[in-house]
């Protein structure tokens, strides 16, 4: 077999099938609940990508409240590409908040951390406000699970549960890939950004969620993420999930 370069390695559409096609069904779906069930929309920070679409179920809260952090390899998509999911929480009785941030070039993933900390802020006190919160669940997406680990250990709001999903916690491989062109990212910013070699000790307990047709890169990844944070005493759970790719898994969830 021929060894993948690093920038196929690391390119989860060379091996999903109609991701085009997947994100536009997704977007759709969104866009057709905010028309069926209208979210608070909220903005935090000083861009206009720092806002969050917050949806809340009938009846009175508190509510637990799902927190999620989108994909794009820092670079792509807003906090609207993940509303579709709101439409299985609602059905549970939970609240769903998608939560954005500014991109690169503009935007340096610390900016982007910065960002989604105070989106976690604004979603908790915006259910607050509307009826109380009585849990917390955060989840991230591809580079999104990347945010979505320092957010939790930012511990500005406590989190019950994580959930990563076919996250990328190594940024160090990525330097040498086309994915930095945009972020420019030196071998020593990468690591320092990367969960691998973060604190782990106070995280809630987390699900790490990989697809069968991630990249095989995210599959070592992901392996290699769970057993750290099995090692550190952190409650984990590996799910893979089979019968699709990067960017339909979170269809499966």
């Amino acid at each position: 077999m021929t060894e993948l370069t690093p920038d196929l390695a690391y390119s989860p559409s060379h091996f999903a099938s109609e991701f085009e096609s997947t994100l536009t069904r997704q977007a759709d779906a969104g866009r057709t609940l905010r028309g069926r069930h209208p979210p608070i929309t909220v903005a935090y920070g000083d861009h206009p990508a720092a806002c969050l679409n917050l949806f809340i179920p009938q009846g009175e809260g508190p509510w637990p409240l799902m927190v999620f952090i989108h994909g794009g390899y820092w670079q792509e998509l807003d906090h609207t590409a993940t509303d579709f999911l709101a439409e299985r929480y609602l059905a549970r009785g939970m609240a769903f908040a998608s939560i954005g941030y500014g991109l690169a070039p503009t935007h340096t993933i610390e900016n982007m951390m910065t960002q989604c900390i105070q989106g976690l802020e604004a979603a908790y006190h915006a259910l607050e406000e509307s009826g109380g919160v009585w849990s917390i669940t955060l989840g991230g997406h591809s580079a999104g699970a990347q945010l979505a680990y320092w957010v939790a250990v930012s511990g500005r709001v406590p989190i019950d549960k994580l959930v990563l999903v076919s996250g990328v916690y190594d940024l160090t491989p990525l330097v040498e890939t086309y994915v930095n062109a945009p972020l420019k990212l030196t071998k020593a910013q990468a690591r320092a950004l990367s969960p691998q070699f973060g604190e782990l000790t106070a995280l809630p307990a987390c699900q790490v969620v990989i697809a069968e047709n991630d990249p095989p890169a995210f599959h070592q990844q992901g392996h290699n993420f769970i057993a750290l944070l099995r090692a550190a005493n952190v409650q984990a759970e590996l799910i893979e999930l089979p019968g699709c790719d990067h960017f339909d898994v979170l269809e499966y969830l």
